[in-house]
């Protein structure tokens, strides 16, 4: 907001946010230590945390909280902010993410030795992890939280909601096998038993509904962004269409046509109102070693470094097209936290087993 209007009570009222906050820049240190239990929690106004004394981590005020430091970081320009962020991801997700789909297990909330992939997430904490993830690539430019919201937004996200999108579970888990109101303790204890925690049920609980559906919006609003030379960057991959002010403040409109993350190829058409030069900036997600850019036919990159981004600098004119090929291999992810389990990838996918359905309609 600062930086579209410039009031400077604006910075003043940030940095009495980020001082009375919880201290999210040292988040890490507390949690390695064994040092947050729910009574300090408590106290620090996180009053999401509930439960049994001990380490207790609230999953969606960490999926929010983390990125803290790194917001401020564009106010303070201190590193130390940027580095606290990426300390605390690692952190959670070295104890509690050690499974596929970029998530990390907090049904409700991380608990001590419940770190295998029956693990969930609240849906709740998916869609806030994914604007986490987009609000970090977009103050930092670092193509790797591009790749960590495409694992969240491909794998787990899908999988919280019924094809139609009309419903939805509060739960998710990597090894989900049956939906339904069962009690499922001592794997979901906290719960107290049954109830609708699995099932695609959203009449029956509170919870998720009223964010999930900001999940796909924030995504789409993220599939372009403007570079400080006055260029374009194409950070998510969709079927899209943007129209941007680039160079010497000329109107572009780029359509790009693709069935990514499922196909390799990734189509872009420039329609310029008159001939300009722009810098157009393609990632090059970390999973793909062989990707390979076209411009009218004509190759221009080969084999560019994953996690970086392809920088085509020239003057665009009207119908000019780009092809990128990202060739997906079949690759494996060893778990060897969870007892070496392996899960199979190709490009930002897991696979996952086709498991037989019974559809039981419990009220709504």
């Amino acid at each position: 907001l600062y930086n579209h209007i410039g009031e400077p009570w604006l910075l003043e009222l940030a940095k009495v946010i980020h001082e009375c906050t919880f201290n999210w820049t040292n988040w890490h240190k507390m949690a390695k230590a064994g040092k947050l239990t729910n009574r300090q929690i408590m106290n620090k106004r996180d009053v999401g945390a509930i439960g049994t004394v001990g380490t207790m981590w609230h999953g969606v005020n960490i999926c929010q909280g983390f990125r803290e430091p790194a917001q401020y970081y564009q106010q303070s320009h201190d590193k130390h902010h940027l580095q606290a962020t990426e300390k605390n991801y690692k952190t959670v997700m070295d104890m509690y993410g050690q499974v596929p789909g970029g998530m990390f297990g907090a049904d409700e909330n991380c608990r001590v030795g419940y770190t295998g992939p029956r693990q969930a997430a609240e849906t709740c904490s998916i869609v806030e992890f994914m604007q986490s993830n987009e609000m970090l690539l977009k103050i930092t430019g670092n193509p790797v939280y591009a790749d960590r919201l495409e694992e969240i937004a491909f794998n787990s996200f899908p999988a919280s909601m019924t094809p139609d999108l009309k419903g939805l579970h509060y739960l998710t888990a990597p090894n989900m096998i049956q939906l339904d109101r069962q009690n499922k303790a001592p794997l979901l204890d906290w719960v107290g038993g049954g109830g609708n925690k699995l099932t695609y049920n959203s009449y029956s609980y509170r919870c998720c509904q009223h964010n999930v559906s900001h999940g796909w919006p924030y995504y789409a609003e993220h599939l372009w962004l403007a570079t400080q030379d006055n260029g374009l960057a194409a950070v998510l991959y969709a079927e899209s269409e943007v129209e941007a002010k680039v160079g010497d403040n000329v109107m572009v409109r780029i359509f790009e046509k693709t069935d990514y993350p499922f196909d390799e190829n990734v189509d872009f058409t420039l329609h310029p109102s008159k001939p300009v030069r722009f810098p157009l900036l393609l990632r090059i997600p970390r999973w793909c070693k062989n990707a390979k850019v076209y411009v009218n036919e004509q190759v221009i990159g080969v084999w560019p470094k994953p996690l970086t981004y392809l920088r085509i600098d020239r003057t665009w004119r009207e119908g000019d097209k780009v092809h990128l090929d990202l060739p997906m291999q079949i690759r494996l992810t060893v778990w060897t936290k969870n007892k070496n389990s392996v899960s199979v990838n190709r490009g930002p996918l897991t696979y996952s087993l086709k498991i037989g359905e019974k559809w039981v309609k419990y009220a709504g």
